[in-house]
């Protein structure tokens, strides 16, 4: 094995930093013309500049010529001796990097103060020993000291990064560059080697990786817990609509004194039983509407649909019971407003501006105001979150109320919270509208704001993209991007059933008692007749309504108002025998009441797309067809065609 004497007088001279020379000449220049003058004028740099370009030129036209200048490609045109001394210079004092150098066989032969304070190694130990001294036993994660060797001699350098032995044992991550130095005749001089201190950057680089593992593992937790809780809430609602529409069920039945008769004072019981039911039913409906949401279960159509007419639909729902509390509903929608066309779902924006209106009528005093109007918009206000260019139609409902803090602003969009909560006491709800209502503007590509000062009222800014004018008439008829299954459509068929059910009995049992198909029907009484249609209609509407076809409609609630419609129809087909009526009357009857069912719910719903009413009436047949099969097969048993 060589070795190297590091006091070699032959070796790379050290850099005196006592040494004094002469000061440096401020006219001195690159350029043929001297700089302009005097020192400091400007202009001398960019003269500098100018004489570099054409100095290129002027190489790189010798070259092409076949003459090339003459140059030492380790000295460029300084003299041997001043690269020299450039390089002990650097690595003497350059404290951010290691620089070294190493003979054609890998054995440091320069060590520079740099490299000591890096490697804790000194001078003394370091030179004369091979580079695999800083290598840890068996070579670091880039290799080994003799393959890095290989590799620079080979392709001129090695690049890498890995662990590297101090002193002391300890390691540091480096990263190093090591270079084959070669003289004109390209033979292996030796080479030099830079090394850089990463343990800073690395540790930092595994914090990041470690904390966007970190973030993302929580955003997974908070997926999967804010899936978990929307399950939740869906099965609650599920298991508490359960028996719910058992207990209005059954209370429609008592209600028609099917038990005996009621005195005014249960009556008055039931009623309220009836009106806390309704009231639960509608949180629960607002619970699976927020589960949806949150799950991403929710769809919305995407239709171009007239401002006026929803708005004006939404003002007709509203308007008694702001009448009953004496509070001024108005509508400043007219003119050119009134003509504004936007992209969404009908049905959603209607149920929007219903929450919005039925909350303002709710926290605004007797005697105060309520108006809606609406506008267009190039440009959104900083406030709402919406994608797109534009333009934009918003719907502005503004109250005169109690207002809202201004530190309350925001939080009422979220679940379960109201301004005050001393309110939700006092008014009911359950602090979900505005949250579902903003969630379902921002599925249809808008968003909901709020602006309020407490105690003078709060103004609420629905914000839609605008849609062409000329479109409405193209997108009549046409089916939404949704499916019409939707929990907002099973609700509005469950209600135009609960609110037509005295005028589908009154049709009903008038074309009994004309239609030619049903003589013995013509001389019975309205209350043989209707043998509590009410109670089986109103238990169809409350299972109908209950429904969501989205996850599948064979639930508990499903079954149990079929349960409660069984019975009415098994005493149905009995009841039917024994007036004397016919089988085929039987089915006759059932027929009327779909015909007259049908009607109902297509006079209620009035929808910019009649196929979707259709094919909600076809599942409420489903229900009617059920009760039919039941009713025959009781008529039947009663008269001894089928075993009991």
């Amino acid at each position: 094995m060589r070795t190297v004497n590091s006091n070699d007088p032959a070796s790379a001279p050290r850099f005196d930093p006592e040494a004094q020379g002469p000061a440096p000449d401020p006219d001195a220049t690159g350029a043929v013309e001297p700089p302009p003058q005097p020192e400091g004028m400007p202009g001398r740099e960019t003269h500098e500049r100018k004489a570099a370009w054409r100095r290129g030129e002027a190489r790189a036209a010798e070259r092409a010529g076949g003459s090339e200048p003459p140059r030492d490609p380790y000295s460029g045109l300084a003299h041997p001796g001043i690269a020299a001394h450039a390089f002990a210079a650097l690595s003497e004092n350059v404290r951010d990097y290691a620089i070294f150098l190493l003979d054609p066989d890998g054995v440091i032969t320069f060590w520079g103060e740099g490299a000591r304070l890096m490697k804790w190694w000194t001078q003394d130990e370091a030179e004369g020993g091979h580079l695999r001294l800083l290598y840890p036993d068996g070579g670091s994660e880039d290799g080994t000291a003799e393959e890095h060797l290989l590799q620079a001699a080979r392709d001129g350098e090695y690049t890498g990064e890995g662990h590297r032995v101090r002193n002391d044992n300890s390691t540091f991550w480096a990263g190093v560059t090591l270079t084959a130095l070669r003289d004109p005749e390209g033979n292996l001089l030796g080479y030099a080697k830079v090394t850089r201190d990463l343990t800073a950057r690395r540790a930092a680089d595994a914090a990041l990786v470690a904390a966007h593992e970190a973030a993302e593992q929580a955003r997974r937790h908070a997926e999967e817990a804010s899936q978990m809780k929307s399950l939740f809430l869906a099965t609650m609602s599920h298991e508490i609509r359960t028996p719910l529409n058992a207990v209005m069920a059954y209370t429609e039945i008592l209600t028609m004194e099917m038990a005996g008769p009621l005195s005014p004072a249960q009556h008055a019981h039931l009623g309220r039983i009836r009106t806390s039911s309704q009231h639960l039913l509608a949180i629960i409906d607002d619970v699976l509407d927020l589960s949806r949401v949150e799950a991403g279960r929710m769809v919305v159509g995407r239709s171009v649909m007239q401002v006026d007419a929803v708005v004006s639909e939404a003002l007709a729902l509203v308007e008694p019971q702001a009448s009953a509390k004496g509070v001024e509903l108005s509508s400043a929608v007219s003119g050119v407003a009134s003509e504004l066309t936007a992209w969404g779902d009908s049905e959603r924006i209607r149920q929007i501006l219903l929450n919005l209106l039925t909350n303002a009528v709710k926290f605004t005093d007797p005697g105060g105001r309520i108006t809606l109007s609406a506008g267009a918009a190039l440009q959104p206000p900083d406030d709402i979150q919406v994608e797109g260019e534009g333009p934009w139609i918003y719907v502005r409902v503004e109250d005169t109320g109690k207002g809202i803090p201004a530190d309350r602003v925001q939080a009422v969009f979220e679940p379960f919270v109201q301004a005050d909560m001393t309110l939700t006491r006092q008014h009911g709800g359950s602090g979900l509208g505005l949250a579902i209502s903003r969630r379902l503007a921002r599925l249809m590509g808008g968003d909901l704001t709020l602006r309020s000062t407490e105690g003078l009222g709060s103004t609420f800014f629905f914000w839609l993209p605008a849609a062409p004018a000329e479109m409405v008439r193209a997108d009549m008829g046409h089916p939404s991007v949704a499916t019409p299954a939707t929990t907002a459509i099973l609700r509005e068929v469950r209600d135009a059933i609960l609110a037509e059910v005295e005028r589908v009995l009154y049709g009903f049992v008038a074309r009994l008692r004309s239609d030619p198909a049903t003589p013995s029907a013509h001389a019975r009484t309205e209350a043989e007749l209707e043998d509590h249609l009410a109670s089986f209609l109103s238990d169809v509407a409350q299972t109908f309504g209950g429904m969501d076809l989205a996850a599948g409609s064979d639930g508990e609630g499903i079954r149990d108002g079929s349960d409660i419609q069984r019975r009415i129809s098994q005493r149905h087909g009995e009841q039917r025998f024994r007036l004397g009526w016919a089988e085929s009357e039987v089915s006759r009857e059932h027929q009327i009441l779909s015909e007259e069912l049908a009607a109902a719910i297509r006079r209620h719903i009035r929808r910019e797309r009649p196929h979707e009413v259709e094919e909600m009436i076809d599942a409420v047949r489903v229900f009617l067809a059920a009760g039919e099969r039941v009713s025959i097969e009781s008529y039947r048993r009663a008269a001894g065609v089928l075993s009991a």
